[in-house]
């Protein structure tokens, strides 16, 4: 792959956010309604495939919502990590780890404060994140090498598992990440929220969290009017977004005081590491690339003629491919994927 004509500057951020009004905006509706309203939606069925079962893995930071194939496949485990944004949760892979059912043992987790998953507050840190993660796959997968496959600022919690548990990482496939090491802007923009920590609640509340707003952040992430799924994906994201303390753990991740400590865990990395990138991915790639490669020994991005960070929902089968071809190398034989 030519690195500079894939990493081209995109004619607008996927995911960039003007919050100058937004910030005015908020705050006016807050005085104007005050707290009344509290944020708690009804999240549709399809959040998972109906084929999949939804089950609840206890952990000692949380309660953790993840789905999986009624019939359990032997195969070496694939762990799917969605993304952090308004309404994030495991609706993000849904289109694509049924594909990988057959071969695969599928596990699809909404991070603990994302999805139907226990949201606290505090909203878990980094560190903690990545422990509940190494309780879950102890108690559905012990002492197996489990693929992750992660995306967004998610990336940065796989590359730490990574990192802090090599002896249960096979390797990890990054989905346009965020890698928020210092030359790239994590969350490409949703982190100003933290100049403002007194009214962040509020704009997600009167803005992020709104139909209206996500409707057209979905436009921009990968969705056309007239495309397939456009209304079934506001549906589920929505209803996310607005459960209640849906907002801790998106604020708290989308904040760079809460990535500080990432580079020098990520001292131990030793997987392998695969960045998917949409095709004219922007200069937050380029700077994610550089950040990242000094930390890994084996290193390859790849471009993926899709459009957009939501393109697992949008355009599922084109990313869907691209992630077999990265697995083609990598047996599913659980015979071979136990842990020292």
């Amino acid at each position: 792959m030519n690195e500079e004509s894939a990493l081209s500057p995109a004619k607008s951020k996927a995911l960039g956010v003007s919050l100058g009004a937004g910030l005015l905006g908020a705050l006016a509706l807050a005085v104007r309604y005050g707290w009344r309203n509290t944020l708690r939606g009804i999240i549709p069925d399809a959040i998972s495939p109906a084929v999949f079962a939804t089950r609840v893995a206890e952990t000692t930071l949380g309660e953790i919502v993840y789905h999986t194939a009624d019939t359990q496949n032997p195969g070496m485990p694939i762990l799917f990590l969605h993304g952090v944004f308004p309404g994030a949760s495991s609706f993000e892979w849904s289109k694509i780890y049924p594909r990988f059912a057959n071969t695969w043992r599928v596990l699809v987790p909404d991070l603990i404060g994302f999805g139907e998953s226990q949201r606290p507050y505090p909203a878990l840190s980094a560190e903690e994140q990545v422990r509940s993660l190494a309780e879950f796959l102890d108690g559905t997968t012990p002492r197996e090498l489990a693929v992750i496959v992660a995306s967004g600022l998610s990336a940065n919690i796989a590359l730490l598992f990574a990192a802090r548990y090599p002896e249960r990482t096979m390797r990890v496939i990054l989905w346009m990440p965020d890698v928020a090491l210092g030359k790239a802007n994590p969350s490409r923009g949703w982190h100003r929220l933290g100049w403002f920590p007194s009214m962040a609640r509020l704009v997600y509340r009167y803005q992020l969290s709104t139909e209206s707003f996500l409707r057209s952040w979905l436009l921009r992430s990968g969705f056309t009017l007239d495309g397939a799924g456009l209304e079934e994906a506001l549906s589920v994201i929505t209803s996310t977004a607005q459960q209640y303390g849906a907002e801790h753990a998106f604020l708290a991740q989308s904040s760079k005081a809460y990535w500080r400590g990432l580079r020098t865990g990520l001292r131990y990395l030793s997987s392998p590491v695969s960045m998917l990138l949409a095709i004219g991915s922007d200069k937050d790639s380029s700077a994610a690339i550089s950040d990242l490669r000094p930390l890994v020994s084996r290193f390859a991005i790849v471009e993926v003629a899709a459009q957009g960070a939501l393109a697992p929902v949008a355009e599922a089968d084109v990313v869907a491919s691209a992630i077999e071809r990265e697995l083609s190398t990598t047996t599913p034989d659980s015979s071979t994927g136990h842990a020292a």
